[in-house]
């Protein structure tokens, strides 16, 4: 594909589009982001210019008129992924684009995207919102920054070029499953919170059919990294389930160096070693019990609980809104 500056509008220096078209990243996100600063995307706000249209709110957050601004930046979802994908040069410059349009004609050498990565990312926020309006599946926040890095893995690897048959589906997201009929499946999850100064921990317990039996969400302000953090929730996730006497629990993290650990017939002498003895303890205790890895995407809910650190636990009569949305998420077919 080739534009050349002048079709793209008189009101942007050509250097501008020179950066964007010369961005290495994929033609459509390109052409997506040069539809976005001139705002000739088909978003609610534009649509009722020329049609009839009832419907203006988001379809991704449904709490205000839709617009470019809101749809890329203003929108709990759009800032979730912003946040959780570290990116934040494109972030602010196309957020300038779109507030000012006046803004890079004086200043157009601050695009210079060295990474298809944030390109690819607002593309994706559109894609997710007309997934959601087809009424098809609605992707976290979590799942679109794995779905642009698996594209973008294949799109660096072959010369910046997609080959031929290429496709990335939304089943290699490796989503949460449901454990068995007789089994109750608990997930866990621990991170470092305030820059190390504090632990957050997060777990799940799940039926079969989905249902929540217990969850927790605990904040320790106690130093320590994000393995101290994953063991401390493992550790936790078996008091559970030894509380609620369940005889057959899978316990799910996704932390592969603690998996290893705890499965492994060798004694451990890391300073994490205390714990995973009490981990390999008191799991001894339940009739049938299994430790599986799983992707931090099937891990989600877990990973929710443990960056809200509530200070607080419960059943299914008291989730919080958005530990919700993500069961409703991880349930559906």
């Amino acid at each position: 594909m080739s534009v050349k500056a002048s079709s793209s509008g008189t009101c942007w220096p050509p250097q501008l589009w020179h950066k964007v078209w010369q961005a290495p990243a994929p033609n459509k996100a390109k052409l997506f982001i040069w539809r976005a600063i001139r705002n000739i995307l088909p978003t609610a706000s534009n649509l009722q210019k020329r049609i009839p249209y009832d419907n203006f709110s988001c379809p991704l957050c449904e709490s205000v008129s839709e617009g470019p601004i809101h749809t890329f930046f203003h929108c709990d979802f759009a800032r979730q992924v912003w946040a959780l994908s570290n990116i934040g040069g494109t972030f602010l410059i196309l957020h300038r684009c779109l507030w000012k349009r006046g803004w890079l004609i004086s200043r157009p050498n601050c695009l210079a995207p060295n990474s298809p990565s944030s390109l690819w990312f607002v593309g994706l926020f559109w894609w997710t919102r007309n997934l959601k309006l087809a009424n098809k599946e609605f992707l976290l926040p979590l799942q679109v920054i794995e779905f642009a890095h698996n594209y973008l893995t294949a799109f660096s690897a072959h010369g910046n070029s997609f080959p031929k048959g290429l496709t990335a589906s939304l089943e290699n997201l490796h989503k949460w499953t449901h454990p068995p009929p007789d089994s109750i499946k608990v997930n866990f999850d621990g991170g470092v919170l305030d820059g190390g100064c504090a632990l957050g921990i997060g777990i799940l317990a799940r039926n079969a059919s989905g249902h929540c039996l217990a969850w927790l969400s605990l904040r320790l302000d106690r130093g320590g990294n994000a393995e101290m953090a994953e063991a401390l929730a493992a550790r936790e996730a078996i008091h559970l389930a030894l509380r609620h006497r369940w005889p057959r629990v899978i316990f799910e993290g996704d932390n592969s160096t603690l998996m290893n650990k705890i499965s492994s017939v060798q004694a451990d002498l890391s300073v994490i070693s205390p714990l995973v003895a009490d981990i390999r303890f008191f799991s001894s205790r339940i009739d049938y019990v299994s430790f599986s890895l799983v992707r931090r995407l099937g891990n989600s809910a877990a990973d929710y609980l443990a960056g809200c650190a509530l200070n607080r636990g419960g059943d299914a009569s008291c989730l919080p809104p958005g530990l919700l949305s993500v069961i409703r998420i991880d349930n559906a077919e």
